[in-house]
């Protein structure tokens, strides 16, 4: 299950290149399966949604027989943007260039003076260029490469490990894209360790457990599962139930915590239940999911740029996707999603925020302040990176994630570059 990790300096260039980045371009991005978006975002034929990744735009649109498919958005006349990043619903893609039209199958239906071309006008080379597209857990995954394997064996053990949350059954209560000064990869390592926990967010330690925290490595993806319900050993109240437990936690889930007698672990097994009692007014189903599951931080990475922060009631969702032309800056998706299947929650629209602006989420989504914790510190690592001064990044065990992660994207660089085209000679 854990891969043997070679605990060697992580040149900083990996984070601050242009030429590093093309190849990650080239040689990673385009073969792995990536997380678009949700399924429910586009439920009728006809809706669609884009998916912005480095210098490509993708749309992914419900078909007629209730099937998504992806298609680049570029018309193929004259290389026009077709849709502008969002939401909606088409009855077709018209061009607004020169009125070439395409079919939500992205067949090409219509040209503008098509006996003025002498090749003609073959919609079979026209039509928009499709690329893979599937489903897990109500999220969509594109893939640029064809050959790839399918997207259930991409994504190994994580599939089966999720599968008692029933994502596909959850709300979307809460969607923000930030933009930050800072390399993709600087953005995956904050959220690959608890390392950071007892400096950056230093108050949460009362009630969660930094020291405890596993790391597991698989084939390309990555977990932690971060204890919480109980303070860290750095803490003063460890061993206790802390204020921040009580308060937090029990009160919040409705236990009566004037009433309440026991220890750490009789806090989370009473934090447990009550959960489990308040889940059936929400429609959620929890009898899959262990203690640990109701109580615990689950963190996955999924190669590259999708993390989850899974939890009972409520999954954080982050994909972190890489600016198409500075390797300093990127984009960061914020969607949090409800274990409420049987409550009407209006999807809510996407937010736009830009750190380079001062922009936080503090009082925008529950969470926004630990999250702007986290904001803040991003260009700065990134401004650091790009000093005289610092040459590699010296990783420790409880790191472990971010050398796994490097090593997953070297392998994917090393076959890319390793290729060889068989009419080249020598």
């Amino acid at each position: 299950m854990a891969s043997d990790v070679a605990f060697v300096p992580i040149p900083k260039d990996r984070y601050t290149s242009p030429d590093f980045a093309r190849l990650e371009w080239d040689h990673m991005w385009t073969k792995v399966w990536l997380c678009a978006g949700r399924a429910s975002d586009a439920p009728e034929p006809g809706d669609y949604f884009s998916f912005e990744v480095g210098p490509e735009s993708i749309l992914v649109v419900r078909q007629h027989d209730g099937s998504l498919a992806a298609r680049y958005n570029v018309c193929m006349h004259r290389g026009n943007r077709l849709r502008e990043p969002g939401r909606g619903h088409a009855e077709a893609f018209s061009c607004s260039f020169h009125g070439w039209c395409y079919g939500i199958d992205g067949r090409l239906e219509k040209t503008l003076d098509p006996e003025s071309f002498p090749q003609g006008v073959d919609a079979e080379k026209l039509s928009l260029r499709p690329l893979r597209c599937d489903t897990w857990a109500g999220f969509v995954f594109v893939c640029m490469d064809p050959d790839a394997e399918p997207l259930l064996d991409y994504l190994g053990v994580v599939p089966e490990q999720l599968a008692a949350y029933r994502f596909e059954d959850w709300k979307v209560a809460y969607d923000c894209t930030i933009e930050i000064e800072c390399n993709w990869k600087t953005c995956v390592d904050a959220f690959n360790e608890a390392y950071h926990l007892s400096q950056t967010h230093a108050w949460t330690t009362e009630f969660s457990d930094d020291v405890n925290t596993v790391y597991e490595c698989y084939d390309r993806h990555t977990r932690m599962v971060l204890p919480e319900v109980q303070a860290s050993p750095r803490h003063p109240g460890a061993g206790t139930v802390t204020p921040g437990i009580r308060d937090l936690f029990l009160k919040r889930v409705g236990v009566d915590v004037d009433r309440f007698e026991g220890g750490p672990a009789e806090a989370r097994t009473a934090f447990a239940e009550a959960v489990r009692r308040l889940a059936p007014a929400l429609g959620a189903d929890l009898s899959r999911l262990s203690e640990s599951q109701v109580c615990d931080d689950y963190h996955y990475t999924v190669f590259p740029n999708l993390t989850f922060n899974a939890h009972s009631l409520f999954t954080w969702v982050f994909v972190h996707r890489p600016h198409p032309t500075d390797p300093n800056r990127m984009f960061f998706d914020f969607i949090s999603l409800s274990n409420a299947p049987d409550q009407d929650i209006p999807r809510p629209e996407k937010e736009h925020y830009r750190t380079e602006d001062g922009d936080t989420l503090d009082g925008k989504c529950e969470g926004g302040d630990l999250m702007d914790e986290d904001l803040y510190n991003l260009p700065r690592i990134q401004a650091g990176l790009r000093s005289r001064a610092f040459e590699n990044l010296h990783l420790g065990q409880q790191e472990v994630r971010i050398l796994h992660h490097h090593e997953t994207l070297t392998r994917y660089l090393e076959a890319g570059m390793n290729a060889r085209d068989p009419n080249e000679s020598g």
